[in-house]
């Protein structure tokens, strides 16, 4: 028999209650894992109410059949998922690549093509009387877009992103797949909290985290096993690295990070650095106004890591 709380948890879960955040989660999930061990997150979490998941990059409809299926997965038949766009702003892509966790989609599975990603992006939070934050775990080619068709979205919504990094010149995955993407969001004015490699490289499961997810009897977490073990290959001492679930954590409690309000410009002519977060700060420590940018410097891993097994385990 559940107790109370486990009772109001699971009715939390199924969403529209007034005390919950809105969310939309945009995500190229089906590559690396870490983007389904993500929206696994929101979905056990009662805090969220994910009023919607939209996919980016390559084969978007592939992505939208994964994403369909881990909501049916963990009963949430009413959570709408939209294909985005697959090309980036400028680069091309290879048509023919097949996101490997799709292999877990055995069935026939319908995408709405009626509305797109980036409509349905625009049309949610500019319609909605209650704020939407949104959630980017992919490369930026559906918010950009968004925001260039309807600019006034910059003061009705904020992103929490995984993407960048600022202590490294390194090109993170999320931004160097679209950088004229990743410039027209950080230039548009919309407050972003930037959850970059500096946090999320320290946020990585072990074999006894692996051990845990493996022996559950969770039809939900079955699922997330299959998925990490089509992720990792064969490779057994291939570990998850939470980047995406620590942009989807940090949002639910601000406290497993450590932010510091930054300017921030994407490179996006540079021979070694196209992609690459610039901190525009002087080095001397003076600054002329407050950025748009938070981003975070530090993280509660040990924390976070056990916050997030208990709510997917749970």
């Amino acid at each position: 028999m559940k107790d109370t709380k486990d009772i109001e948890i699971l009715t939390n879960n199924k969403g529209g209650h007034d005390n919950m955040k809105r969310v939309i989660i945009d995500t190229d999930i089906g590559d690396d894992i870490d983007d389904a061990l993500a929206i696994a997150l929101a979905l056990s979490s009662c805090e969220l109410d994910v009023v919607g998941i939209t996919t980016v990059f390559r084969n978007t409809t592939l992505r939208a059949k994964l994403a369909r299926k881990l909501l049916d997965v963990f009963d949430r038949p009413d959570i709408p998922v939209f294909k985005g766009i697959e090309k980036p702003i400028l680069n091309d892509w290879d048509k023919s690549l097949i996101p490997p966790q799709v292999e877990a989609v055995k069935e026939d599975i319908i995408v709405d093509d009626k509305t797109s990603a980036v409509d349905f992006i625009v049309e949610k939070i500019m319609n909605s009387n209650e704020r939407i934050t949104l959630i980017t775990i992919g490369p930026l080619t559906n918010i950009a877009t968004a925001i260039i068709k309807e600019p006034r979205l910059k003061d009705k919504t904020s992103i929490y992103m995984m993407g960048g990094m600022y202590s490294q010149a390194f090109p993170e995955w999320n931004i160097y797949c679209d950088p004229e993407a990743a410039r027209v969001v950080f230039s548009s004015g919309i407050h972003i909290t930037m959850i970059g490699l500096d946090v999320t490289l320290k946020c990585r499961l072990d074999r006894n985290s692996l051990d845990r997810i493996y022996s559950s009897e969770s039809k939900n977490v079955r699922f997330l096993t299959e998925l990490i073990k089509i992720w990792q290959e064969g490779n057994e001492d291939r570990y998850p690295i939470l980047h995406d679930p620590l942009a989807v954590a940090s949002f639910i409690n601000p406290e497993f990070v450590k932010r510091k309000n930054m300017g921030i410009v994407i490179e996006t002519r540079g021979e070694f650095t196209r992609g690459v977060t610039v901190v525009t700060d002087s080095p001397y420590g003076t600054r002329n106004r407050n950025s748009n940018v938070d981003v975070c410097i530090d993280v509660d891993s040990k924390g976070f890591i056990e916050f997030f097994l208990d709510r997917i385990l749970r």
